[in-house]
């Protein structure tokens, strides 16, 4: 399944539409300013919440919470590998998101293989990324997990350590 993100432009909130190759809106994603630290609400078309993106603010290690509204939570933590590239790992899906945030040439590993791979869309204006997910199903939980790399790359820049 391909998905297309774009991220809108001039607005206080983080605010994305999804949508398939056809052009048809799948979700929105909406940040939200006052609840408790920020959150991203995915919506479907009609408005309807359908996960949310969170960061946990008390835990013993940093963590990001996926609350998928018909599962359960999936949690995501940050590992900082040696090459100082983050990896995003998301425990009860067993995936890995990893790749060059910088570019935003990512993958979602399953193991050895690709689950999804998001890259520039090309010839296109402002942030529009290009999804492609091997299992149409799984697509909802593939936008959450690059939502929370999103959400954390705008806290600690990847090269932040560098500067």
């Amino acid at each position: 399944m391909e998905l297309i993100i774009k991220k809108a432009k001039l607005t206080v909130l983080d605010t994305y539409e999804v949508t398939d190759e056809k052009g048809n809106v799948v979700f929105n994603v909406k940040g939200e300013l006052v609840s408790v630290g920020k959150r991203l609400r995915i919506n479907d078309p009609s408005g309807h919440e359908l996960a949310s993106v969170y960061k946990k603010k008390i835990a013993l290690r940093e963590k990001y919470i996926i609350d998928m509204k018909n599962a359960e939570e999936v949690e995501v933590f940050r590992i900082d590998t040696m090459r100082k590239v983050p990896e995003y790992r998301a425990k009860q899906l067993g995936w890995t998101l990893k790749g060059d945030f910088g570019k935003k040439d990512l993958k979602i590993m399953e193991g050895l293989h690709t689950a999804a791979h998001l890259r520039p869309k090309r010839l296109s204006f402002g942030e529009t990324l290009k999804l492609d997910v091997k299992d149409s199903g799984k697509a909802l939980a593939a936008v959450a997990l690059y939502l929370v790399s999103e959400m954390d790359q705008q806290v600690k820049p990847q090269n932040a350590s560098e500067k």
